[in-house]
């Protein structure tokens, strides 16, 4: 066990003066995710604001069918309003850019109007933009137009408005507040835990493994005092420390996230939050993380030592992203929750499993059988690794 332990002080000491471990584990998650929590939306928020105060040339064809509509849309804001009776040439001024939006008023509008039958307007424009805002601000316009003729027909029929609602519907959800964030954050947090145990554990498992090969310092070690097995411990402690931390840190750079947006959503979120965190949570939801960055330090170490190259090990590597991400994203479906079979799918009985430990709902046995079974496939793929170092055409695998 002391050569274990010195073989991990060894190795942490060589991951920490590794600047992109450091990087992956700490920087990554601790600094840049708060930073896009706050930059990302501002940024969409400001892109939206720039869109609504843009001006849009606006074209009007058959105003004379309709004053009234047409005055809606001269005493809108932002907005240049021309006039015109020829719709030659449109499709070709919109492709170019020359005009935003154009807009053809039907010639029986009015009449369609006065005997209370659909009146038709047909709009013109052309928008890549996904926020849609031109489409959005004619809209707006329409529906006012719209609801002032609907109560003109209130007042000219002697009715109610409340005669075209016959229902009033009531809905009452009984989940609590805790129940419904913890729904939601649980189907997210898998990603963290996953994609920063993964990102955490793969760069030292690359230098520590394939890394060292390439170095010539492998057989430095070997011939040390130390087993084989207690290098591979020493080596595997260090790859699990450093998921583990990427992970938690990550997690902590939610959070940061969360209480520097200074949103009235995100005050909401920090309340119910602060009922969420409590202890035995906290624990629940860092033991899940535990067996996931265990199986993915024995995965990874045994790749790496197995590879001939850093590069092919990177190769090998890469697109495991997708084979441990497919169950977090199933974990998202709806309707998919844990029960005595889901249980029994890795990484998924994880996502699952959070959903419910945060939102307070866990059912006691189904945890037991999620530790059982990641637990059994930590070790196993421990035991793969041990046999995989054991064996001398893989670790001088030239």
């Amino acid at each position: 066990m002391k050569k274990t332990f010195v073989i991990f002080q060894k190795e942490l000491k060589d991951m920490l003066r590794d600047r992109k471990t450091v990087f992956f584990m700490i920087l990554f998650p601790l600094i840049l995710i708060p930073v896009m929590m706050i930059s990302v939306p501002k940024l969409f928020s400001d892109a939206e604001k720039k869109e609504q105060e843009k001006q849009l040339n606006v074209v009007l064809f058959g105003t004379e069918y309709s004053q009234e509509l047409t005055a809606h849309f001269q005493s809108a804001e932002n907005m240049i309003i021309s006039m015109e009776t020829d719709t030659t040439g449109m499709e070709k001024r919109l492709s170019n850019e020359v005009i935003d939006v154009a807009i053809v008023i039907s010639n029986d509008f009015q009449s369609d109007i006065n005997s209370m039958t659909p009146a038709r307007i047909e709009v013109y424009h052309q928008s890549t933009d996904d926020m849609d805002v031109t489409k959005k601000k004619i809209r707006a316009i329409l529906n006012t137009y719209s609801d002032s003729i609907i109560q003109k027909r209130f007042e000219m029929l002697q009715l109610k408005e409340e005669i075209v609602h016959p229902l009033d519907i009531s809905f009452e959800n009984f989940a609590s507040p805790r129940e419904i964030i913890g729904k939601m954050a649980g189907g997210f947090l898998p990603y963290i835990f996953v994609l920063f145990c993964f990102m955490g554990a793969m760069y030292p498992a690359l230098d520590l493994g394939a890394g060292e090969k390439e170095r010539g310092t492998l057989e430095t070690l070997l011939v040390s005092p130390a087993s084989r097995m207690e290098i591979l411990m020493g080596k595997f402690g260090v790859i699990t420390l450093s998921g583990l931390a990427s992970a938690v840190f990550g997690l902590l750079g939610i959070f940061v996230g969360i209480t520097q947006t200074g949103s009235n959503e995100a005050s909401k979120v920090i309340e119910v939050l602060s009922e969420i965190i409590q202890p035995e949570t906290i624990v629940l939801v860092l033991t899940l993380i535990i067996p996931i960055a265990v199986l993915f330090s024995a995965l990874l170490l045994s790749i790496s030592i197995y590879a001939k190259t850093f590069k092919e090990a990177q190769s090998i590597i890469g697109p495991l992203n997708i084979l441990f991400f497919v169950p977090v994203i199933v974990g998202l479906v709806p309707g998919i929750k844990l029960d005595i079979y889901t249980a029994l799918v890795p990484i998924l009985n994880i996502s699952l499993a959070t959903k419910e430990v945060i939102a307070g709902t866990i059912n006691g046995w189904l945890l037991v059988e999620v530790y059982a079974v990641m637990f059994i496939l930590a070790f196993a793929s421990i035991f793969f690794a041990a046999k995989w170092f054991n064996k001398e055409h893989v670790i001088f695998r030239t």
